[in-house]
């Protein structure tokens, strides 16, 4: 089984990816957060994309666009840097994305996602692979899209099983990704699996219901828990893992190299802070009376009174 980390835009950089790969050390691949393919790379991007800043990681660009031209053009700028396969984002709810039709907000025009696709691979001379979800409003259009995709040399299907109007909220919609795999059995289309796998339990109703999957992209689920694929993979180090002593030095680790790598990029302390924060939204159900913790951490306001109540946080997990 191949896991993957999802790209999350704000949270999955550089600094992050690194922290994974330092201190839990089972992810095989990395997604940037979306680029935006109409404009020129900026430093921030250049820097995300430093193989300098990702030394053993395999990472993957990921573009948003639904023009060919643009994301032929910014696969030239990756070149430089060594990267050869770009990812298309078709699954972002954002408003400002679908606004544009981008995103996820492409799927609600079939005829406008063929001539995007069609353009692209006449022209593409790379690797491309696509994140999507199933619809926009509703799954009714989903068959015709499934059809679209089958008519192109897509190396990784990504499918996140909702559609856009339910952003990340109430059930995954399992027929849909089931219609995907019966849909393209005959088709060389390498189907991902994306979704709501939080603990070892969601991972094993996925494979019970899609024992061929053999590919899970997991985000949300990691800052919950960054051991969740150790867990699932039962490895030698991870048996018991969670709340073991080998989990809690690995998890303070962690946290401290976000924390110092944020630290070093932004100008003051307060923005740091409020990047963890984002991170603490998932993870805090790690730690005992975390409703209330979390209720602390939201509302500090300097970095020493944040660091008072994390060493707490830490102290708690014994």
């Amino acid at each position: 089984m191949i896991f993957s980390l999802a790209p999350m835009e704000g949270l999955t950089g550089y600094i992050v990816r690194n922290a994974f790969h330092h201190n839990f050390d089972f992810i095989d691949k990395y997604y940037t957060p979306f680029i935006p393919a109409a404009k020129r790379m900026n430093s921030k991007i250049k820097r995300d994309l430093d193989p300098s800043n990702n030394d053993g990681i395999t990472l993957i660009p990921q573009a948003m666009s639904i023009l060919a031209d643009e994301v032929i053009s910014l696969h030239e700028q990756l070149k430089p840097y060594g990267y050869d396969e770009i990812n298309i984002n078709l699954g972002c709810p954002s408003g400002t994305v679908v606004s544009k039709k981008r995103g996820s907000g492409i799927l609600a025009y079939p005829d406008m996602l063929f001539s995007f696709l069609d353009d692209l691979f006449k022209n593409a001379d790379f690797p491309v692979s696509i994140k999507t979800r199933t619809g926009f409003d509703d799954d009714i259009l989903w068959p015709e899209i499934i059809d679209i995709y089958k008519n192109f040399p897509i190396k990784d299907l990504i499918i996140h099983p909702r559609v856009r109007k339910d952003l990340y909220k109430g059930s995954i919609r399992l027929d849909d990704f089931a219609l995907a795999i019966e849909k393209l059995s005959d088709s060389p289309i390498h189907l991902v699996y994306n979704g709501d796998i939080t603990d070892t339990e969601s991972f094993n109703n996925i494979i019970n219901h899609f024992p061929s999957v053999d590919e899970i992209m997991i985000g949300r689920g990691l800052f919950m828990n960054p051991a969740l694929i150790a867990e699932i993979k039962k490895t030698q180090y991870s048996e018991n893992l969670l709340g073991s002593k080998d989990f809690n030095t690995r998890l303070i680790k962690w946290h401290d190299e976000i924390l110092e790598g944020y630290l070093g990029i932004f100008s003051g302390s307060k923005d740091a802070m409020f990047r963890m924060k984002e991170i603490w939204m998932y993870m805090h159900g790690l730690f005992p009376d975390h409703e209330k913790l979390w209720k602390k951490i939201k509302k500090c306001q300097t970095l020493s009174d944040y660091n008072s109540i994390v060493s707490s946080a830490f102290i708690s997990l014994g």
